[in-house]
């Protein structure tokens, strides 16, 4: 897909930045390092685990209606969410009689995952690509006390407009080759599982396919299992429409404690999408912790 577009010194500028963050990332949901060596003492490479859930037809039209309402895309407000919902069981973590953290809360950052044959120009139309080409961008946000979740939704959806019109993702390959194998390859490479991402999203968006046979009706779809967790970020959290409601997997890696964090992220995250009623221009990270 490099071919299409090349911007040498923007991929160098996206490598840069890469490595920046991974000097100064905090992770709010460390990993139980204890687990994760458990779940990798096996036959199996790794092990890990896969929850689920599904939404309503009314869930999804009052998110539906919020979004337009507001101006961004129901993607823009998912990222805001899961990023609310892992700041909130973070402090939940905390358990301070004060709520917020006086430190604040570290910056948040996921790469969001993009299918580039729709967002490709020149269109590479079928005749040229008829595979499924996956790129990712990175999206950061700083949450602070004051800051509220659509504020965050607005700032997400400016962050992905100026990747589309900079032309990032087509450049993904060439920036994924040169961070893995360039100057910063040895410091980039080194880095521990479990440091490299909090979550990685993907709205999946609908699922275009029948869901009635003879034999009877699909009524949800749900990944199992990821080889992207614990590699490439600690949860995989993924979500698209069936018949108009919303499916929802997180895979995680096994053991007892981060179980139970990717499923409050899950649960917290899945409310948040669900219930918007609930959300309002003051809704706040404080508000999510008792949500």
């Amino acid at each position: 897909m490099s071919r299409f577009v090349q911007n040498d010194q923007l991929v160098e500028k996206m490598i840069e930045s890469r490595v920046e963050r991974a000097k100064v990332q905090e992770i709010l949901l460390p990993l139980n390092q204890v687990e994760l060596a458990a779940s990798q003492a096996g036959i199996n490479p790794w092990i890990n685990r896969t929850l689920h859930t599904v939404g309503t037809k009314e869930g999804l039209t009052k998110l539906k209606a919020l979004c337009k309402e507001q101006g961004f895309t129901v993607g823009s407000y998912s990222f805001a969410a899961l990023f609310y919902a892992v700041a909130a069981v973070h402090i939940r973590r905390q358990e301070l009689e004060g709520g917020f953290p006086e430190k604040g809360i570290p910056t948040l950052y996921t790469d969001v995952v993009a299918n580039l044959r729709s967002r490709v120009e020149p269109d590479p139309e079928d005749r040229e690509c008829f595979m499924l080409c996956i790129a990712e961008v990175e999206i950061k946000e700083k949450i602070k006390q004051e800051t509220s979740l659509l504020e965050t939704a607005r700032s997400i959806s400016q962050q992905l407009k100026s990747c589309l019109d900079e032309q990032k993702l087509p450049l993904f390959a060439s920036y994924k080759e040169g961070l893995e194998t360039g100057k910063h390859a040895e410091f980039f490479n080194s880095r521990p599982e479990g440091s490299y991402c909090e979550f990685l999203p993907s709205n999946q968006v609908g699922f275009g396919y029948p869901t009635k046979y003879s034999w009877g009706e699909m009524t949800s779809t749900h990944s199992v299992g990821s080889y992207w967790c614990p590699f490439f970020a600690n949860q995989v959290v993924l979500y698209h429409n069936v018949n108009g409601v919303l499916n929802y997997t997180a895979c995680c890696c096994d053991g007892e404690h981060n179980i139970k964090d990717a499923q409050e992220v899950l649960d917290l995250f899945v409310s948040v999408m669900e219930n918007t009623e609930r959300i309002t221009e003051n809704t706040r990270v404080m508000d999510l912790v008792g949500f």
